[in-house]
């Protein structure tokens, strides 16, 4: 899933890849031209979480047709903040009728993940490794969609796929340059990536 970004590129890869292929789009940035394609929605948090401009983007949405799912508040590094987040944001967001992605951040394990979730969203600290030394413990005990965020290699990309990830999102693959070059790979190699 590229982040917000709409360039050539992207709108090649959604005229080959339609089915492999969605946006994973920021509050930040409401572009309508945006909704004509697969959607999902992050909240912002890794940066900041802005609750008016995230409802807001959710209340414009409506106008558009739904997104895969939204991801409901979260604290990078750590689950039991997000935990108490999720408590409180859940029915708000749950009104929208869409589904409800939660971030699973350090410290989270699959039995602490709220049985509402429709999606798990693997997320962690970038400080540590926490993520990739425990995703496997989430899709071996995988009993929702599971999506992970900030995959910027194709390395890990690929472990995504082994694992049986769902789908993953990366800012930096659409720079030009290398990384795009890469990232386009993925989808021409004779098996193709399914996580996008």
């Amino acid at each position: 899933m590229p982040s917000n970004n709409t360039g050539q590129v992207v709108k090649d890869l959604f005229e080959k890849y339609p089915d492999e292929i969605a946006l994973l789009l920021n509050p930040q940035c409401y572009r309508p031209h945006q909704f004509e394609y697969r959607y999902a929605i992050d909240n912002n948090a890794f940066i900041r979480f802005d609750e008016k401009m995230f409802f807001d983007f959710l209340d414009k949405t409506k106008k558009h047709k739904p997104p895969m799912w939204v991801v409901s508040p979260d604290v990078v590094g750590c689950h039991d903040r997000t935990l108490a987040l999720w408590g409180h944001y859940y029915p708000m967001i749950q009104k929208y009728g869409y589904p409800i992605a939660f971030v699973c951040q350090d410290g989270c394990r699959p039995e602490l993940i709220p049985e509402e979730a429709a999606w798990w969203f693997i997320g962690g600290s970038p400080q540590t490794d926490w993520k990739s030394t425990h995703l496997i413990n989430f899709t071996t005990n995988k009993t929702r969609p599971i999506h992970v965020g900030r995959v910027n290699s194709t390395s890990f990309a690929k472990y995504c796929e082994i694992l049986g990830v769902d789908s993953i999102d990366g800012t930096g693959w659409m720079r030009a340059g290398y990384r795009q070059k890469q990232f386009i790979g993925l989808f021409e190699e004779e098996k193709q990536c399914s996580l996008f």
